[in-house]
Parts: structure tokens; sequence; C-alpha cells
């Protein structure tokens, strides 16, 4: 059967026979190895970059002057430890891996003026991990470690 036959059918009777779906035959035949096998390594793929990125903690900013002093302060409060920036214009994405500490007097220093821990809610969009916040520090963590 033709596409055309197939498309007249649709239109005179509302719907066409299930098996007529495909005019080359059923479509759960064609290509459907390769398919199964490229998509199973695409997910074994995504799967370990997923669970890599499941260990980066940190806060989620709206881009500003805060956030460049987030940023520092991350570099300083974290020794060691590489600082991840992804800037997305609108806002800005900062981890580390598994757990990460900013100070109060840190942020202060950046941004030249005095700062309450209470005020980095303002731009926090988000956050990965978990969080636990004082009057002088803020912590970004995680309790298990994919």
């Amino acid at each position: 059967m033709g596409i055309l036959e197939w498309l007249g059918r649709l239109l005179r009777f509302g719907q066409a026979q299930p098996q007529m779906a495909c005019p080359s035959g059923p479509a759960s035949l064609i290509a459907a190895p390769d398919l199964k096998e490229n998509e199973e390594k695409k997910m074994s793929t995504t799967s370990s970059a997923q669970a890599y990125h499941n260990n980066l903690v940190g806060p989620v900013m709206r881009a500003g002057d805060l956030a460049m002093a987030v940023i520092e302060a991350a570099k300083i409060d974290n020794p060691g430890k590489e600082v991840f920036i992804d800037d997305k214009r609108a806002y800005i994405r900062i981890h580390t891996e598994h757990e990460m500490v900013l100070h109060r007097e840190t942020i202060e220093e950046e941004l030249g003026r005095p700062f309450k821990m209470n005020d980095l809610e303002v731009d926090l969009s988000s956050f990965a991990g978990q969080i636990e916040s004082g009057d002088n520090s803020i912590r970004f963590y995680f309790m298990k470690k994919m």
C-alpha cells in the first residue's frame, strides 16, 4: 500500500489500521537493534557524567557584584579545591566537589563593604547539596558521595 492510499483511507475512515501506520511495514521492525544499542551507550555515558555532577555543591546566584565576590570567596575559603564556574549570564553556578564553605569576612573583603550572611539569600536562586548557614559562614555539602 502506498502512502497516498494510506492517507486516503485515513481521511475517509478517520483512522488507519495500526499495522498500516508505517507504509513500509511495522515501525518496530525497522532498525530496532541499532536504536537500542545507541540508547544504551548514551545512557551509560550520561549516567557516569551525571554521577560526577551529583557530587558538586554550591550556590546558584543571580549575576552581579555579590556573585563575583562569592566566586572569589569560594576560591579563598576552599584552598586546594577546584571551583567550577558556570556563567549563564542571568545566573552563575559556583560549585566545588563535596563541600564548600563561605565566610562572611571573606565576602566582605571582596565586596569592600559590610555584609550580612542573610543578604546572600536575596541573590541565591538555588543551590546544589545540603546547606548549613550561620551568622558568619555558610556551608554547602553532601553526606553521601556518588
